[in-house]
């Protein structure tokens, strides 16, 4: 499930890596506490991993950069997309943003103009979307007593493959059960559409560098993957912003 929000705004001036200043907006929009606390700090649980099953999209708006002082100054409305497997989130940011007059980024009052329900039923094992935000992927080895953390881009095998484990154990963590036939059995590929291939997007989140692919993307597997991987993102990093996609 996600929400499809459009704000209007006097000025809107963010850095250009404003990921983890749209997370704190979703996170305080929650107003319930403990349940604050649950996705914040804990998520759903497979194993040693936690999953907060949730991701955004990049705000969408008109926009002039300012190379010299990194910031992204949006002019008129900007839309946001936030989705979540967890529909007691997206309620809670409905809730918020229904019945609440004020509201900032960044110290910057901005107004909820449009306010939209999305809940996509997936029954195909083969959908072709667009990425709203990157898909990052990757692997965290060690090397020389270091860690490294290594980025796999969609011509590597490594790009279907731990998308795939990635979906399989949010599945698990979400529904606290075994993994059905069907989806173990299950062939899972995602490969680029477009000719023209992605782009790579270099983020910094705070103070980590993070690597992702724009693009256009066809992907095969069981449509529960499916549904998981549209409502939470694919890849890595969702709650930070990362792997959100839409259908076409």
């Amino acid at each position: 499930m996600r929400l499809n929000i459009q704000f209007s705004f006097h000025n809107l001036i963010l850095p250009v890596n404003y990921n983890h200043i749209i997370q704190a907006f979703i996170l305080d929009l929650i107003d319930d506490a403990q349940y604050r606390s649950f996705v914040h700090n804990e998520g759903f649980s497979y194993e040693k991993r936690k999953y907060k099953l949730f991701s955004f999209s990049r705000l969408k708006g008109k926009f002039s950069l300012n190379r010299k002082d990194k910031t992204i100054e949006f002019s008129d409305n900007v839309s946001l997309k936030i989705s979540s497997h967890d529909k007691n989130l997206i309620q809670y940011c409905a809730d918020s943003l229904l019945f609440k007059d004020d509201f900032e980024l960044l110290g910057q009052k901005i107004n909820v103009e449009k306010l939209e329900y999305d809940d996509l039923e997936i029954k195909s094992d083969k959908i072709k979307v667009k990425t709203l935000s990157p898909i990052t992927v990757y692997s965290t080895i060690v090397q020389n007593s270091s860690k490294k953390t290594i980025y796999f881009s969609p011509n590597d095998d490594n790009f279907s493959k731990l998308i795939r484990e990635n979906l399989i154990k949010k599945y698990l963590a979400y529904y606290d059960s075994y993994l059905p036939n069907e989806i173990s059995n299950d062939e899972f590929v995602i490969k680029e559409a477009d000719q023209k291939g992605s782009k790579m997007i270099i983020t910094k989140y705070q103070n980590f560098i993070i690597k992702g692919w724009h693009g256009v993307f066809e992907i095969q597997g069981n449509p529960s993957l499916l549904k998981i991987g549209y409502d939470s993102g694919f890849g890595a990093k969702n709650s930070q912003g990362f792997g959100l996609v839409e259908v076409i």
